[in-house]
């Protein structure tokens, strides 16, 4: 996720990437960033995907806890991973 202004006012963008097949899965904005938010995002993921993949983050609480009600597995993932989505995500 990543913050974004628009006219001046904050947004979150909200990307599911799969860097290994360069494949943007969904994307979605949102003015705010909280569990419930990220519980609707990662619903539709899984509804879109299945549930039997595991979904990688940065580690904020909101994910966990999300993934958690939605009995998806959660991983955090680790810098090699991260610097693989950031160079993907952010920059591209």
């Amino acid at each position: 996720m990543s913050m974004i202004i628009v006219n001046g006012e904050v947004y979150w963008l909200w990307v599911a990437y799969e860097p290994y097949i360069k494949k943007y899965m969904l994307m979605n904005i949102s003015k705010d960033r909280t569990t419930l938010r990220c519980y609707y995002f990662i619903k539709k993921l899984r509804r879109l995907y299945g549930s039997k993949y595991t979904v990688y983050t940065d580690g904020a609480d909101y994910y966990h806890l999300a993934c958690r009600w939605l009995r998806i597995k959660h991983n955090v993932y680790d810098q090699e991973d991260k610097n693989v989505m950031e160079n993907h995500t952010v920059h591209k």
